[in-house]
């Protein structure tokens, strides 16, 4: 028998638990050639260079040359003929009609003739301002803002060079245009190097001012989690789009005006961008265990039973192994960069009937108050613990119905019951095992018009909890 600690055996990943986005990378935008393949591979001493050679990629025109197009996320955009659009760009575009196949472009791509975008400061480090009309953008327009000081316009979004949830990787976004309105241009590049990239006062930054998110993430919040409404305690309820697919299953569904079908998760992984190591506590019987969120529903189902510690109040101390089998919960393997520390600790056995230990012993915490007398501490630490059957660990485990009789009360009906309980609890004049298989008896729901409190009854309180 296993409780529901197993649960969470599903949410251990190989990268991080709750919160992934990748900020969307970007090909040359419309008229511009497409970005050589090996331009990292390029030094200094590859190229030549050529003073006042760097150009926009294409002429400029007037975007009220095209009819308009309309963009989910706002913003404003024409619609282009695809023939003069280049291929790499047009994949990050949505489509539209204009007297034949035509791609949705923003007003300002059009205006600089496919230049490099305005730059700006992101949330991780130097950005460009790029258009809520490009569908990636969009779909991550609530991880991002419009810039430091706001000095992207009100329909685009700021996004970085480099991305710190992808090991600082390049966006493409600040190499867009040549990424070039500066004097200095590469040239008549050897075998290898590339054509075109630049050294100009908007080339490709240096290092990003935000470090890559190594596991664990320290450094300042990659999302403010301010702009999600709350779904519970110290989380937030988060579009669905902006949860990685292998941890959906693990969260609990919220509704906002922001998300209105969203998922709740924890702040503190959606602020570390899915990177945040949980704090290590000590749970059930001693057993090392991690802090996390009461809103995570394995975590959730188990409140009551699960110490808090010195988690925080919207936490409970999860045990890395279950204690009643041993199996991984995994509660200590959230990321990567965790794993736990000290081998698992189950649950003493008790009550032994045909040679079997049917039963665990548990601490008394975990039985509530009026459930307590039905159950004995033989075997366990007195005082401390109390033998619960098997099946009562099991959070999914529904009582067998069972029929019975006895010379003084005739006919029954009831629930079977493990032997391991003190039947002292039921007032009459005597039970049978029915129709129960052995060690088991058939345990009135009612008497005398009165419930019994057997465990397993409708309305009786779990025996564990």
């Amino acid at each position: 028998m296993t409780r529901s600690w197993k649960l969470l055996a599903g949410a251990a990943l190989t990268g991080s638990l709750l919160f992934a986005c990748t900020v969307p990378s970007f090909e040359a935008p419309i008229g511009s050639p497409d970005r050589a393949t090996d331009q990292d591979s390029t030094t200094d001493e590859d190229c030549e260079e050529e003073e006042g050679s760097s150009t926009p990629a294409a002429t400029p025109d007037d975007p009220n040359k095209y009819p308009k197009c309309t963009c989910d996320q706002g913003g404003t955009a024409r619609c282009i003929p695809k023939d003069k659009v280049s291929e790499s760009s047009g994949k990050e575009l949505s489509s539209c009609e204009n007297e034949g196949p035509g791609l949705c472009v923003p007003d300002a791509q059009i205006k600089s003739g496919g230049g490099a975008p305005p730059k700006c400061k992101s949330v991780a480090g130097d950005g460009r301002c790029m258009s809520l009309c490009i569908p990636r953008i969009a779909e991550k327009a609530s991880l991002l803002n419009r810039g430091e000081g706001n000095v992207c316009a009100e329909d685009e979004r700021c996004v970085p060079c480099f991305d710190p949830l992808n090991g600082n990787k390049s966006t493409g976004v600040c190499e867009l245009g040549g990424g070039s309105s500066g004097t200095t241009k590469k040239t008549n590049c050897k075998k290898g190097g590339s054509t075109g990239g630049d050294t100009g006062s908007t080339g490709s930054p240096s290092a990003p001012s935000t470090p890559a998110l190594s596991c664990p993430y320290t450094g300042p919040p990659v999302v403010d989690v301010n702009q999600f409404d709350s779904c519970g305690d110290a989380a937030r309820c988060m579009p669905e789009n902006l949860v990685p697919e292998a941890s959906r299953a693990m969260l609990k569904k919220c509704s906002t005006a922001k998300a209105p079908n969203g998922l709740c998760a924890p702040e503190k992984s959606v602020a570390a961008g899915g990177q945040y190591l949980p704090k290590t506590c000590t749970s059930i019987a001693n057993a090392e265990g991690r802090c996390l969120n009461v809103n995570i529903p394995a975590v959730e189902s188990q409140k009551a039973s699960l110490p808090q510690g010195t988690c925080d109040a919207s936490e409970r101390c999860t045990p890395c192994f279950s204690p009643v089998d041993g199996k991984d919960t995994g509660a200590c393997k959230s990321v990567t960069c965790d794993a736990p520390k000290q081998p698992a600790v189950t649950f003493k056995g008790c009550c032994e009937m045909s040679g079997e230990l049917k039963g665990k012993c548990v601490p008394k915490s975990m039985i509530p108050a009026a459930q307590q007398e039905k159950l004995d501490d033989d075997d366990c630490v007195k005082g401390q613990e109390l033998c619960a059957p098997n099946e009562n660990l099991d959070p999914t485990y529904k009582a067998i119905a069972c029929e019975a009789s006895t010379l003084f009360t005739g006919k029954y009906t009831g629930v079977c019951v493990s032997d391991c309980v003190d039947f002292s609890f039921i007032e009459s004049l005597g039970t049978s095992r029915g129709s129960c298989p052995k060690n088991y008896t058939c345990a009135p729901c009612e008497q005398n018009g009165k419930p019994t409190g057997a465990p397993g009854c409708p309305n009786t309180p779990k025996l564990v909890e």
